[in-house]
C-alpha cells in the first residue's frame, strides 16, 4: 500500500531524498502525458520531462526490449549502437560547430562533471564561473557550480563552500527584480563577468579561469531565460580569454523549447562542449557530453570510461528518442502547444493578480507569483505558490514549484502535450487561482 511504501522510504531512505507533495502520491502507471496513482486517479503531467516523448512510448518500449533480450554488457566492448547514436545526436547540433564527439554517461550530473573535467584538463586552469541560482547536478563537482542545491531553495549543503572554493559566482541578469533600467541592465551584468577576471587574476596577463556553465534557460532557479544577448557577450569575452563554454541542456534540450532542438540556439551561440541527460532516455538513465574533438584529444591519457554510460540498451533508447521526436514531429507540437499555453497563462494575468510573469520558452515555461502585480507589488507570493502547487496536484495536473524566492509554478511536461491539455491546465490553474 501507500501507506506502507512512506513507511518503509522512512526506514530504509534518507531524509534528504524527498517527494514532492504534503501527502505524496505514487505513481503506478503511465502512458504518454498521463499518469495513475495507486487509487486509479488520472493526472496530466506537466512536469516529469524525464519521459520527454511520453511515459511507455511504444516505439522506445521496442526499442528497450528488443535490446535487453539481445544483450546488455560493459561498454568497453564493440556494439554499433552506440556509433549510431553519437552519429544521430551529432547531426543536431549547429552546422559546422565541430561538435562531433560524443563521452556517454548515465546523467546529466555526470555529464556536467566531465564537461568540467574536460575543461580544466584542455585549459589548466581551475576555476569556473556560474551563474547564481544555478543548478547543474549533485556530484561534488556539480554541488560547487549549484547555487540552487534542491527545488525552491537556495540554502547551501555543510560541504558546498569547499566544492565552491574554485567557483566564480555572478549574477543573474534579472530584468524584473534586478536594479537596473532595462535598457542598461545587460551592459551592467556583463560587468560581473569581467569581475571573475579580476579575482582569478595570475599576474598581469593571466588568470585562472577553465569555463563557464550556465544552463539555457534556468530551470531551479525559476524558468529564466536569458535578455537577449546576454549569452553572446558572455561567450565572447570567455572565449577570447582561452575559456571554454559549457552549455548545460539536461532540461532544455532535444526540442522542448520549439523554435530549435538546443536551446542554447535561441541565443545565437555555440558552446565548447554541450551537456545533457534527463529526457534523453525517457526514464532510462542516459546522459552524454558532447565536445570538439580538440577539447576531447586533450582528455586521451586520462584513459576515461564508464561502465555503463553509453551501454547497448541506453543507447538503443536514445536512438528511439530522437527519432519519436523526428517521426511525430515533436518540436514542432513543443512551438505550437507552447506558445498556444504562454498565451492563454498569460492572459490569466488580467484576471489574477498573483501573477506577476509569465516566462520561458515552448513547453519549458514558469508562472512568478506575487502579492499583486496589478498595483506593482513584486513580493513573492510563497505561500500562495506553495497553495496552488497542492491545489493543481487535487484538480489531476502535475506541475513544479521552485525558484530562488520559492514563488514560480515550472511547467515542462513531456513534449506531446496536446492544445487539449494546455487548455485543461489554464483552466485548472484559473481555478486555483480563484
Amino acid at each position: 500500500s501507500k501507506d506502507q511504501v512512506i513507511q518503509d522510504r522512512s526506514k530504509f531512505l534518507a531524509k534528504a531524498q524527498y517527494t514532492f507533495y504534503q501527502k505524496p502520491i505514487m505513481l503506478v502507471k503511465g502512458e504518454r502525458q498521463y499518469a495513475w496513482d495507486e487509487s486509479g486517479k488520472k493526472y496530466l503531467d506537466c512536469y516529469a520531462n524525464v519521459a520527454h516523448v511520453g511515459y511507455a512510448h511504444p516505439h522506445v518500449t521496442k526499442a528497450a526490449t528488443e535490446q535487453l533480450m539481445c544483450i546488455n554488457s560493459n561498454t568497453r566492448y564493440l556494439h554499433d549502437k552506440i556509433v549510431k547514436l553519437a552519429d544521430k545526436l551529432t547531426s543536431k547540433m549547429p552546422k559546422d560547430s565541430d561538435l562531433n564527439v560524443c563521452f556517454f554517461v548515465n546523467s546529466g550530473s555526470e555529464a556536467n562533471d566531465l564537461a568540467i573535467r574536460l575543461a580544466r584538463v584542455y585549459t589548466s586552469r581551475n576555476t569556473v564561473v556560474a551563474l547564481e541560482n544555478s543548478y547543474h547536478g549533485t556530484t561534488g563537482t556539480c554541488t560547487g557550480v549549484s547555487s540552487s542545491i534542491s527545488t525552491g531553495t537556495s540554502a547551501k549543503c555543510p560541504d558546498w563552500d569547499y566544492y565552491a572554493k574554485d567557483v566564480e559566482y555572478i549574477r543573474v541578469p534579472d530584468l524584473m527584480r534586478g536594479p537596473y533600467q532595462k535598457e542598461t541592465a545587460v551592459s551592467e551584468y556583463i560587468k560581473d563577468i569581467d569581475g571573475a577576471y579580476e579575482k582569478r587574476a595570475k599576474g598581469e596577463n593571466d588568470h585562472d579561469i577553465a569555463a563557464f556553465i550556465h544552463e539555457s534557460i534556468q530551470g531551479v532557479g525559476g524558468q529564466f531565460v536569458f535578455p537577449p544577448g546576454y549569452l553572446q557577450q558572455v561567450y565572447e569575452k570567455v572565449k577570447s580569454s582561452g575559456g571554454i563554454c559549457i552549455a548545460d541542456e539536461v532540461q532544455t534540450g532535444f526540442g522542448r523549447i520549439g523554435s530549435h532542438f538546443w536551446a542554447f540556439e535561441h541565443d545565437q551561440v555555440v558552446p565548447d562542449i554541450v551537456t545533457m541527460g534527463k529526457p534523453f532516455g525517457n526514464g532510462q538513465p542516459l546522459g552524454c557530453v558532447v565536445t570538439t574533438r580538440k577539447i576531447a584529444e586533450a582528455f586521451n591519457n586520462s584513459q576515461y570510461f564508464n561502465t555503463f554510460g553509453g551501454n547497448p540498451v541506453s543507447c538503443a533508447i536514445g536512438l528511439s528518442v530522437i527519432e519519436v521526436i523526428d517521426q511525430e514531429n515533436l518540436q514542432q507540437n513543443s512551438l505550437e502547444v507552447g506558445t498556444y499555453l504562454k498565451d492563454g497563462l498569460t492572459n490569466l494575468m488580467k484576471y489574477h493578480k498573483l501573477i506577476g510573469e509569465v516566462r520561458g520558452k515552448g513547453l519549458f515555461l514558469g508562472v512568478e507569483l506575487v502579492k499583486d502585480a496589478h498595483s506593482g507589488d513584486l513580493t513573492p507570493a510563497q505561500d500562495e505558490t506553495k497553495f496552488i502547487w497542492e491545489r493543481t496536484k487535487e484538480l489531476g495536473v502535475l506541475v513544479g514549484s521552485g525558484g530562488p524566492l520559492r514563488n514560480v509554478l515550472r511547467i515542462k511536461g513531456p513534449v506531446c502535450l496536446t492544445v487539449e491539455d494546455a487548455q485543461f491546465l489554464i483552466d485548472c490553474l484559473d481555478h486555483a487561482l480563484t
